[in-house]
């Protein structure tokens, strides 16, 4: 992940050099700080808030300025945090992940969140005849039958292009088949679809009907993707690791207060 600067004329920006006037910048964050702070973001935003104390709106809007004191209240080394490095990094997220609103100093996530949020403001035009869905094998032929509706998040989200729904799928398996979306036969059924990201779209159900098995097709990944999918794949390996080290911990507890009370049951 690159670092980002701030032209003095064109703005933030990704990378060594303003890719508009070929300026040096002025730096911003370094490689680490950039995708540790954006794990953050993306996490305070879409799925735990409560842990920074920061406060989301129904619409999926928080203070820009609650993040930014959250985030430097729960990790010390972000002591020099500012506004402006949070809407640097959402401001050239190369997915468009987040929304800005410069005037409010507010920001929001447009899609992946597992909290309940409204966002049915994000916009309805522009939908692609064609939208996909990544599903594994074993699932497609449910899903041709039964539809799509949220499962951990709280949209069901399609993508773009087949490329890019077979890549999202591959972040989660192997045997990746993907489906295809008549986005038509959904809009005449009263369902609406919005744009939330460059490649994402978002929706409350998508019926069976207007779901297809397109023809599957071998997607080349480069070798930056495959070493992104990894990445992921060994962070939520982790993370499931931590949880259930955590899990059984707090079994052990119980099991340990249980044992005390029934021995000072007995003694008495």
């Amino acid at each position: 992940m690159p670092q980002i600067k701030q032209c003095e004329i064109h703005g933030y920006f990704r990378g060594d050099r303003c890719p508009i006037c070929g300026a040096d910048g002025k730096f911003l964050l370094n490689d680490w700080e950039l995708e540790a702070l954006s794990r953050m973001l993306s996490g305070i935003l879409r799925h735990f808030p409560y842990k920074f104390r920061v406060n989301i709106d129904p619409m999926g809007w928080a203070d820009i300025y609650d993040i930014v004191n959250g985030i430097k209240r729960k990790h010390r080394r972000f002591w020099w945090l500012r506004r402006h490095h949070i809407e640097a990094i959402a401001l050239t997220d190369p997915k468009g992940r987040f929304q800005v609103d410069l005037e409010k100093k507010k920001i929001r996530a447009t899609y992946g969140h597992t909290i309940p949020v409204d966002l049915s403001d994000l916009p309805t035009d522009d939908i692609p005849e064609v939208l996909y869905y990544p599903a594994s094998r074993e699932e497609a032929n449910i899903l041709l039958e039964s539809g799509l509706k949220p499962t951990d998040r709280r949209w069901v989200h399609l993508s773009f292009s087949y490329e890019d729904a077979y890549i999202a799928g591959r972040h989660r398996m192997d045997d990746v088949v993907v489906l295809a979306v008549k986005t038509k036969c959904c809009e005449d059924k009263g369902i609406k679809i919005h744009r939330a990201a460059k490649t994402i779209f978002i929706t409350t159900e998508v019926p069976p009907e207007c779901l297809e098995m397109p023809e599957q097709r071998e997607v080349e990944l480069s070798e930056e993707e495959l070493k992104a999918i990894e990445m992921e794949r060994k962070r939520k390996e982790k993370k499931k690791q931590k949880k259930m080290r955590r899990k059984k911990k707090n079994e052990n507890t119980d099991m340990e207060r249980g044992g005390s009370v029934q021995s000072e049951v007995q003694g008495m």
